[in-house]
């Protein structure tokens, strides 16, 4: 009865696909995150409670960002403080410069909308905080 519940466990759980991760990068920090939000085959996948991950980095250093491989064949593009500032990325790494001065911006990486969408089919959002 046990080998039974165990395995009926582990079909349960094994239906919770993880959604694709996003790497930063900047020094000797990094993150990485799985999708606040996410679309797999028509249905929206919402983390509860997702707390942004953050990243630290100098005035006028860059930034490296890593998506997965199915991300990038969909296309990508960043938004700072909601405001997008890239055009479509179809490559799995993108180098971000990061401006001079201090502060802390919001930072998101929006998978592409699905063709007649225009809303973006995932989002991972970044904290990232510019110090010296």
């Amino acid at each position: 009865m046990l080998g039974i519940l165990g395995a009926l466990v582990l079909v349960l759980t094994g239906c919770d696909k993880p959604t694709p991760l996003v790497t930063l990068q900047s020094g000797g920090d990094f993150v990485q995150a799985h999708a606040a939000q996410y679309d797999r085959d028509g249905t929206v996948i919402k983390k509860g409670g997702y707390q942004a991950p953050v990243l630290h980095a100098a005035p006028g250093s860059v930034v490296n960002i890593d998506v997965a491989k199915s991300v990038a064949d969909k296309g990508y593009f960043l938004a700072s403080n909601d405001t997008r500032i890239t055009d479509i990325i179809t490559e799995p790494h993108y180098r971000l410069s990061v401006p001079d001065g201090r502060g802390e911006v919001n930072l998101t990486v929006f998978q592409a909308p699905h063709a007649g969408s225009e809303q973006a089919s995932g989002s991972w959002p970044f904290r990232l905080v510019v110090q010296p």
